[in-house]
């Protein structure tokens, strides 16, 4: 069935709207909330990024580690071996963070205590996404490690850092403003947010964050990375307001499959095997460690149109890279992204409808050692399953 709009059918109407709901959103960061209030997540509830799991003994080693060191946190036991017979015995459960309106990175978890960023489309009122503080570079979560140092540094970020957070005033932060600095400055926003995060611990120095909590924000490189994930989901939130269409509206892995949700049926899974960053190992010693597969929600930043979609815009980034696949991707986003963005200058929306075999949207990402016994050993482009578009 086609309509009057230059012989569109109506799926591609509707994927053009909801683009247009995304390139229109008017985000707004409200505040920093904690999980348990926010969410309503009970104490026997952990959040993970991608599609749900189909079984707990599925469960890649790096997650199992970060959602035993977010028990460790939460102080349910001291004892990372009780911690993982909790979680393999179905005493606390894990779900995906996206199916509640969160985005998690890489392997990290979220549990009740966990203070987040929120985000919400001002415009519509009805789109709203949270993710958790970055934890900054060192030890980490996020990472797929368990240690004393990883509890140590969720403890400093949720029971120091949150909470300063929580006290300012974040609502007239122009969270355009710093993601259009970075793409003018060499970020893509995904694997490069150096820039963006700089400029967000200004502004929060101005808005009157100080203290251990304003120390913390500008010695972390990532700070904005978090928040611009919260800001990306909002965005497709709001083009799966429409209802209908093959625009992108969910992406991310879970460490075994990579999920996406489409327009015409947001809150529906279509999940494939997915494959595991391709690209530079960080040391000559992490050349030959197995890589885990595609990890973490961070893929809707790419979703929308940033990352390894905008890779034209980070052009230190994409020399790291194999040549054919950035040329890959850049043609694809020439092809896939349908609705001009007026803030940034750039063409938003991803139209699955338009994803072919030679040309599938990549994310960048963190490469992460599959035993969860070293954490990140690389960085690359992790391409979307084609069975997904078939």
């Amino acid at each position: 069935m086609s309509d009057q709009q230059g012989g569109l059918s109506t799926s591609q109407v509707s994927t053009r709207n909801a683009a247009r709901r995304l390139a229109e959103a008017r985000l707004q960061w409200f505040a920093t909330v904690q999980a348990r209030e926010f969410l309503d997540l009970g104490p026997d509830e952990l959040l993970h990024a991608g599609p749900p799991f189909h079984d707990i003994v599925d469960i890649p080693a790096p997650i199992l580690n970060a959602a035993c060191a977010a028990l460790m946190f939460e102080g349910r036991t001291d004892d990372p071996g009780r911690a993982r017979a909790m979680l393999l015995a179905g005493d606390v459960g894990l779900r995906s963070a996206q199916d509640s309106g969160t985005v998690s990175p890489l392997a990290a978890v979220v549990s009740p205590s966990m203070w987040l960023h929120a985000v919400r489309d001002a415009g519509s009122g009805e789109a709203l996404a949270c993710a958790p503080l970055s934890e900054g570079t060192g030890p980490a979560q996020r990472f797929g490690l368990l240690s004393p140092e990883v509890v140590k540094r969720l403890v400093l970020v949720h029971g120091e850092i949150g909470p300063g957070m929580a006290r300012v005033d974040v609502s007239s932060l122009d969270l355009f403003e710093l993601a259009a600095e970075g793409l003018a400055s060499g970020d893509e926003l995904h694997a490069r947010v150096g820039v963006g995060s700089e400029l967000l611990a200004k502004r929060l120095q101005q808005l009157g964050l100080s203290g251990e909590a304003g120390a913390f924000m500008h010695a972390n490189p990532q700070s904005f990375l978090n928040l611009w994930m919260a800001a990306c989901r909002c965005m497709l939130s709001a083009a799966a307001l429409e209802r209908d269409g093959d625009l992108l509206v969910a992406a991310g892995g879970n460490g075994l499959e990579f999920g996406i949700q489409r327009s015409g049926s947001p809150g529906q899974w279509q999940t494939a095997p997915a494959s595991p960053p391709v690209g530079p190992a960080l040391a000559a010693e992490h050349a030959n460690r197995p890589r885990l597969p595609a990890i973490g929600d961070s893929a809707v930043i790419d979703a929308v149109g940033f990352g390894a979609l905008a890779l034209d815009a980070a052009p230190a980034f994409a020399e790291l890279l194999d040549p054919i696949v950035v040329d890959e991707i850049r043609q694809a986003a020439s092809r896939l992204l349908v609705a001009p963005h007026a803030r940034l200058r750039r063409h938003v929306g991803l139209d699955a409808s338009r994803v072919s075999p030679g040309q599938l949207p990549g994310v960048c990402l963190a490469a992460l050692d599959a035993t969860g016994e070293v954490g990140i050993v690389g960085r690359g482009i992790a391409l979307h399953p084609a069975s997904l578009y078939d």
